[in-house]
């Protein structure tokens, strides 16, 4: 999938809008709307800034081979309390990252193992269905971009 599209797919399921993204990101909106539109590519810092944002790594978004949406079973391994031993070198870099990342990774590492185990049940089911568990859970109104059919089309499946 081309790099624009990623970008536009990723903000569309955030329900960021565009002009919420570029002033995130420092780049004007008709700057993003070119590059969704696979019009430009995004420059180095660009594509991290706007990839940090999106919650997803600059080489995922630059990398048209990559699947959509992103893998999520990868985030949830780099959570673990325990790192297997070829896995040490890589957990001793130190990066910088936002105040933001950084409390999603201390919430994330706080959590119990059944919770864990929930987590990656989500990360690993079907968008629709999470959708749909969204609705029965009588929380529809705070998924982006949901629609009347697809209301509709839950109560149908309740039967």
């Amino acid at each position: 999938m081309e790099t624009g599209r990623k970008i536009l797919n990723l903000r569309k399921d955030l329900g960021v809008p565009q002009k919420t993204l570029a002033e995130m990101t420092a780049v004007t909106p008709s700057a993003l709307s070119r590059i969704e539109a696979g019009i430009h590519q995004p420059r180095g810092p660009v594509a991290l800034r706007i990839a940090r944002h999106l919650g997803v790594t600059a080489d995922y978004l630059l990398d048209n081979d990559a699947p959509y949406p992103p893998p999520a079973r990868e985030l949830l391994a780099n959570m673990c309390e325990t790192a297997a031993p070829e896995d040490e070198e890589s957990r001793t870099e130190r990066v910088l990252i936002s105040r933001r990342e950084s409390a999603v990774v201390d919430s994330l590492r706080r959590l119990d193992n059944e919770r864990r185990a929930l987590l990656n049940a989500v990360l690993n089911s079907p968008r629709e269905e999470l959708r749909y568990a969204t609705f029965l859970l009588g929380q529809s109104e705070g998924l982006p971009g949901v629609e009347a059919e697809e209301i509709e089309r839950y109560r149908t499946r309740l039967g």
